[in-house]
């Protein structure tokens, strides 16, 4: 080989490594990974009340008890939203609301574990408090807290690294994504308030993906408002960041797809049929019984009478042949 042509190659060798090696740099693969155990955190409690010394012995405290004990017995769902109420007097009101990810068996554990958790280790004698675990919180009170807005208190768990390059485009193209989504989930139903979805980052190859949600009893003014304050104080170019409050909450990450697809997600159950369509098919099926047993005594009778001709006229026959 000559002195010429081993140049060659080299020359050829490190223009390859020159123009390759800055794509294999940008590109950034995309992760799936909806147990990441970098967001797993200890349950995080609010004991919203003064602890009473005579607590244990109060009608409230009786209620409290009952309906953290009937928890595990409650119909689960896949909205993955529960409320609970005891009481007519010192009455108790709960709410209780998992992460989309949990199919409904797994977050009536959940929501069941927290209430225990909360009413005998952390927050025992208290008359109102609130848990939020990694994927599920429970929050109960003496007073009316169903449809009630509430932004405190809050949880923030952020990744350490902040966006590099031109933050403020990183902020703008994340509040796009989150405003689309917060839209959408506000507009949810009174079963789940709740929205997923990707969007596209500063780079090439980067990608958003979020998800936000609201606690279902929420009016759609009060969702938007919930998740508007999350985000006015939230988001700050952070590569992830998990945000909480007691009414809504929302994660965003940067190239890691934290949630199922649609088609994964466990199935919701099928709508019971409102009260009008109940009772017409309950008339509509009273009334084939009844057709069909008049039927069958009809044919009966015919089929008797018919026997009963066949067998007089035989016996005609016969006693005329004898004569």
């Amino acid at each position: 080989m000559t002195c010429s042509s081993s140049r060659s190659q080299h020359l050829l060798f490190f223009s390859f490594l020159f123009f390759f090696i800055p794509f294999l740099s940008l590109a950034q693969p995309i992760t799936v990974n909806i147990d990441s155990s970098i967001w797993n955190f200890p349950s995080n409690t609010t004991c919203l009340c003064p602890q009473q010394s005579n607590f244990s012995r109060s009608l409230f405290s009786n209620n409290l008890n009952r309906l953290v004990s009937l928890i595990p017995s409650r119909h689960s769902n896949t909205y993955n939203f529960y409320n609970f109420l005891v009481g007519d007097q010192e009455r108790v009101e709960a709410i209780g609301l998992c992460n989309r990810v949990l199919t409904r068996v797994d977050c009536l554990n959940c929501i069941s574990q927290a209430a225990v958790n909360l009413t005998t280790t952390y927050c025992p004698a208290h008359r109102e408090a609130y848990v939020r675990a990694t994927k599920c919180m429970f929050r109960y009170s003496d007073k009316p807290i169903l449809g009630k807005l509430e932004t405190s208190p809050v949880l923030e768990a952020a990744k350490p690294n902040d966006a590099a390059g031109d933050k403020d485009e990183f902020i703008r193209l994340q509040s796009e994504l989150l405003n689309r989504l917060r839209q959408e989930a506000a507009a949810g139903g009174v079963k789940r308030k709740y929205a997923q979805g990707s969007g596209t980052g500063p780079k090439p190859n980067t990608t958003f993906f979020a998800a936000v949600q609201c606690t279902p009893d929420l009016s759609e003014k009060d969702c938007n408002n919930c998740l508007n304050y999350g985000f006015g104080n939230a988001t700050k170019g952070r590569l992830g960041l998990r945000w909480f409050c007691p009414s809504c909450s929302f994660q965003i990450e940067t190239n890691l797809r934290f949630f199922l697809i649609e088609s994964e997600y466990e199935s919701d159950l099928p709508r019971n049929p409102r009260p009008e369509q109940s009772k017409r098919r309950r008339i509509l099926a009273l009334a084939t019984f009844v057709f069909i047993k008049l039927c069958y005594r009809k044919q009966s009778t015919l089929y008797i009478m018919s026997l009963s001709t066949f067998v007089l006229k035989k016996h005609f026959c016969n006693l005329k042949n004898k004569i």
